[in-house]
């Protein structure tokens, strides 16, 4: 990849064509915990924009620009009280739309329409499957992506986030990659059975069987759709189709009936990324054994379960004795954990024209050039790519056997029974 390519995809603050296209689109700021009615407000960088988030006393969440509209000062020191933030600085106070509607430093007779005069910035909010989501970019908002999760209730879905030390290409990169699987995640399949919901395990060993996939995809209004197919022993094609709602959104492939996985990768800045783990059960309550598969050993926080990964000064506790004894990594925490690591390992920003790429890679490749396609018409006033107005709640990514001489991945992938 030419470097200015590379940086085209991977730069995202303010000016930036990837970060102001980034912008166009709903993303998830916190977790919904993290807020508290007239409790401490919650600095937030996304796009190497700081901001701040909080709960006013009538229970509704406001987001602004970090800085007063008066001097600057940090509204994360502010007082949250009476449905508002007010500046410990000059006592300015800005409700939960943004608008300044006090400033007592200003004289009585004027002060109303002293603060209807003051320009700031708006960032419409709203709650939603455990989170709190905003649109950051300009003119009126698109649609809501209404996954199926989002309508779910708080004992069928969990969505955690994590902070994680590098740019958000590549934690896009790590969850579209599915030849590493049998490679990186094989301790919990050889070594750590019990940690593992059955459904998970099942799949990790067929991908086990065969370490090669070959790889089909489609377009879609939403982005992409995949199939990694590989040969069974006993005739059948094990395939796992992937949906990927671009720009942020891959669904990993499950059982056809069980625990449904997503993730949204969101830039904090272009060394940072929030990474949102989505596990959800459309068709009832979650499992213990699907909660624990997925957040063991983490930390107990879900605006930052990764608070615990470790880091380079120690390889992030890799247990070379339990490398020894049959675990592939020797990064046993748990799943998520091991694909964090690596890409952590690659350093916060990589520079992509030193890849010697095989066929292995072909998804990575197509992802970053339907991307690099989409800023370009971006850049040039052309819209932004996978905005529409389709149906986000039949969105779901599947694993199933096939037998290929009857069944053609594409016609199960929309199997939602």
């Amino acid at each position: 990849m030419r470097r200015e390519d590379n940086e085209k995809l991977t730069l995202t603050g303010p000016g930036t064509p990837m970060g102001e296209m980034l912008r166009q689109y709903w993303v998830p700021i916190a977790h919904a915990s993290a807020l508290e009615r007239d409790g401490a407000p919650l600095r937030i960088t996304l796009f190497s924009q700081n901001f701040v988030a909080f709960r006013a006393t009538d229970g509704r969440v406001g987001l602004i620009d970090e800085a007063c509209p008066h001097r600057g000062v940090s509204m994360a020191l502010a007082r949250n009280e009476e449905n508002g933030l007010r500046c410990i600085f000059h006592g300015w106070k800005r409700d939960v739309t943004g608008s300044v509607v006090d400033a007592p430093c200003e004289p009585a007779e004027h002060r109303a329409q002293f603060c209807k005069n003051i320009r700031v910035n708006r960032y419409p909010v709203r709650e939603c499957a455990g989170a709190v989501w905003a649109y950051l970019g300009m003119g009126e908002p698109p649609l809501f992506p209404d996954f199926e999760f989002t309508r779910l209730p708080p004992n069928q879905l969990i969505m955690r986030r994590a902070e994680v030390p590098y740019n958000w290409l590549q934690g896009v990169e790590a969850h579209i990659d599915s030849s590493h699987v049998p490679f990186l995640h094989r301790g919990f399949v050889v070594q750590q059975q019990s940690g593992l919901d059955p459904a998970i395990r099942e799949g990790l060993a067929k991908m086990l069987e065969n370490t090669a996939p070959r790889f089909e995809t489609d377009d879609t209004p939403y982005g992409l759709r995949e199939g990694a197919l590989r040969d069974l022993d006993n005739g059948q094609i094990y395939v796992r189709i992937r949906e990927m709602v671009l720009p942020f959104y891959t669904f990993i492939p499950g059982a056809i009936k069980g625990a449904c996985h997503g993730r949204i990768i969101i830039p904090i800045d272009d060394r940072t990324s929030a990474e949102w783990y989505i596990l959800y059960d459309p068709w009832g309550p979650l499992a213990a054994d699907e909660i624990h598969s997925m957040f063991m050993n983490s930390a107990d926080d879900p605006n930052n379960f990764s608070a615990n990964l470790g880091g380079r000064g120690d390889l992030w506790g890799q247990d070379r004795q339990a490398m020894k004894e049959g675990h592939y990594s020797g990064l046993t925490k748990n799943i998520p954990f091991e694909d964090f690591i690596v890409q952590a390992s690659m350093g916060p920003l990589i520079d992509r024209d030193n890849e010697q790429l095989g066929k292995a890679d072909i998804i990575l490749i197509t992802v970053r050039r339907k991307l690099l396609e989409a800023v370009k018409r971006f850049e040039r006033g052309e819209g932004v790519s996978w905005r529409g107005d389709f149906n986000y709640d039949h969105i779901r990514s599947r694993a199933v056997c096939i037998d290929p001489t009857t069944t053609n991945w594409r016609d199960v992938s929309w199997n939602l029974t």
